[in-house]
């Protein structure tokens, strides 16, 4: 028997096609489909200063099916504010264009350029609970890389991504009411044929908002930078899968599948977790713009405003926290925050820039 090994998307790629593929409406339809997990994420930078994201997540292991909806949103000078609940059932549309659970609707357009969702799921269990409702109006074309799956073991995992669009939010949280606009970003992610946590033994998400240090006197967080990253397990290999993007002005610039991360000043977790937390994080991306040109990103990330932890086991239910202990004794997320953050750009034939603003990151470990 041959040792199982992860194929990432991009080597599949043949030579002389492009690594980065357009996403189209199929790609963010719900699967649901083989052991595994799924999931659809709007992430958020607000005018206010309001960052967070809402995601409906679907799972089926061990001959049990999951449904949750988790949120969180931090509000400056309040705590950070996290909610996961019990979906019970999931409801999806025909064309699964529109899909629901308790405390949880989203749905799209017919062409795939507005989102709308609508959050109750605190509000219903709690009379402090949270309630929202987004628009996502998407801006920029949806990108992959390859066919967006990765290959791990007898598994695969894929995500697809809506870069960049305009977001507008009816919030109320801690008590008060508020309503404010902003930029997002929203990924599909699937994995079928194997568990989610045998995906990857470590993620990094960033999610960067800002504009180029040459016109700061403009609009703000007219460009934004992502980074998604897991490592998969030593298992199969331990391999790298990555992808970022770069909009300008609303529009996808460029697509990066050579993403390195690198932790630096590690310390041990004060808060118990047992884990060593980095506090300056490097992200070197290198990838192409959407007219062919090399182009580097560098973001040295200093997340120091920890906005949530989440004991994954703990918001767990039952069967599988049992299922899940056998395997993996403590995963956790780290939930940061970043104020002013810088990314350095490099396109080939062009003088570099910097775009400074500010950033969310999800840091992911586990034994």
């Amino acid at each position: 028997m041959g040792l199982k090994k992860t194929i990432t998307a991009a080597s599949l790629v043949h030579d002389g096609h492009p690594i980065a593929t357009q996403a189209v409406p199929k790609d963010f339809s719900w699967l649901r489909d083989s052991t595994g997990s799924e999931t659809q994420t709007l992430y958020f930078h607000l005018e206010n200063g309001v960052v967070g994201f809402v995601q409906i997540a679907w799972a089926y292991l061990a001959l049990t099916t999951t449904i949750e909806t988790n949120s969180m949103v931090y509000v400056p000078g309040h705590d950070c504010v996290f909610e996961t609940h019990n979906g019970h059932h999931l409801k999806v549309g025909k064309d699964s264009q529109q899909y629901e659970c308790k405390g949880l609707a989203m749905g799209w357009n017919s062409d795939y350029t507005k989102l709308t969702v609508k959050y109750t799921a605190g509000r219903e269990r709690s009379s402090k609970g949270m309630s929202a409702q987004f628009e996502f109006k998407r801006t920029a074309d949806g990108y992959k890389i390859g066919d967006g799956k990765n290959h791990i073991g007898d598994g695969t995992a894929a995500h697809y991504f809506y870069p960049a669009g305009t977001v507008t939010a009816d919030c109320e949280i801690h008590g008060k009411k508020f309503k404010a606009s902003g930029v997002g970003l929203f990924i599909h992610a699937h994995s079928g044929n194997i568990m989610p946590y045998n995906v990857g033994a470590e993620w990094n998400m960033s999610f960067f908002t800002g504009q180029r240090s040459d016109k700061l006197d403009g609009p703000r967080d007219t460009d934004t930078f992502h980074v998604l990253q897991y490592t998969t397990p030593e298992s199969v290999g331990a391999v790298n899968c990555s992808q970022a993007g770069l909009t300008r002005d609303g529009k996808l610039h460029a697509v990066f599948w050579e993403n390195q991360i690198e932790f630096h000043e590690r310390h041990k977790d004060p808060n118990g977790s047992g884990y060593k937390i980095p506090d300056r994080v490097k992200i070197t991306s290198v990838g192409k713009t959407v007219d062919g040109k090399t182009v580097k990103a560098t973001f040295d990330a200093r997340p120091s405003k920890r906005l949530h932890d989440i004991d994954v086991l703990g918001e767990m239910p039952f069967v599988i926290k049992r299922l899940v202990q056998a395997l993996i004794t403590k995963p956790f997320i780290f939930e940061r925050y970043e104020e002013n953050a810088k990314i350095t750009v490099e396109i080939e034939g062009e003088e570099p820039y910097e775009i400074v603003g500010s950033a969310f990151h999800e840091l992911t470990l586990m034994e």
